[in-house]
């Protein structure tokens, strides 16, 4: 009986561990298999960034080639010289240095040919005569202005010694003739309005004569070494 009674519990008893040896081998394999989808999933997103930067990185490379095709063709290189030229151009027209031609008005100044008597400089033009009427026309807008040939910049002068006047360092007479580039019209209106320059020197006797122009010739100013040494001269003086 007790024989029997042995066999009973130890048969109980490896029922018993094996019904935990299954258990335990079923948790072991779902973890196993939770661990093995989590890998999945975290190998899949790393996969997937790398693809992502590898396009980014291809995307660059591809612009790059680019670039530097477009260098070795040229085509980037002449653009760049033909921007600098153009930029090149522009500033050396606002400087004066190059030739400017279109519509605009002729400006002649002539000293009085009358002779009352008195203060015989009242019937000359001078330089401030000749100040006032550029200023007036690039306050109307003229583009270029140039007095007996000598272009107007920001560094010109017109300074008076006596009777002798003289434009950028050169000596300049009578009768003097002013160029402006510019819209004729509005030009001439700039030096005739009432109480203006030519009313102001008319009772004098001072020839004013306004042309308007199809084509104006303002030539490049080129008097900078001359004016220089005037001015150094006139320092030293």
């Amino acid at each position: 009986m007790k024989k029997f009674q042995s066999i009973a519990a130890v048969t109980v008893l490896c029922a018993c561990l094996g019904v935990m040896i299954g258990l335990q081998f079923n948790t072991v394999k779902a973890q196993s298999a939770a661990t093995e989808n989590w890998r999945m999933s975290e190998l899949s997103a790393s996969l997937r960034k790398t693809q992502e930067e590898n396009a980014a990185l291809q995307s660059q490379l591809d612009k790059q080639e680019a670039l530097l095709a477009e260098y070795e063709s040229g085509e980037t290189i002449s653009a760049a010289m033909e921007n600098l030229q153009q930029e090149n151009e522009r500033l050396r027209a606002f400087a004066g240095l190059t030739e400017v031609t279109g519509a605009g008005i002729v400006v002649t100044m002539d000293d009085s040919q009358w002779n009352m008597g008195g203060d015989q400089n009242a019937y000359l033009v001078h330089a401030e005569d000749i100040l006032q009427v550029i200023n007036e026309l690039y306050g109307a807008g003229a583009q270029a202005v140039s007095v007996n040939g000598e272009r107007m910049v920001a560094q010109s002068s017109i300074t008076c010694a006596g009777t002798v006047i003289s434009v950028n360092g050169v000596r300049v007479a009578a009768p003097f003739t002013i160029q402006a580039v510019g819209e004729p019209s509005v030009l001439q209106a700039a030096l005739q309005f009432p109480g203006g320059i030519v009313d102001t020197l008319s009772p004098w006797g001072i020839l004013i004569e306004i042309r308007q122009e199809t084509q104006v010739q303002v030539p490049a100013y080129t008097q900078s070494a001359v004016w220089k040494e005037t001015a150094k001269e006139e320092e030293t003086a």
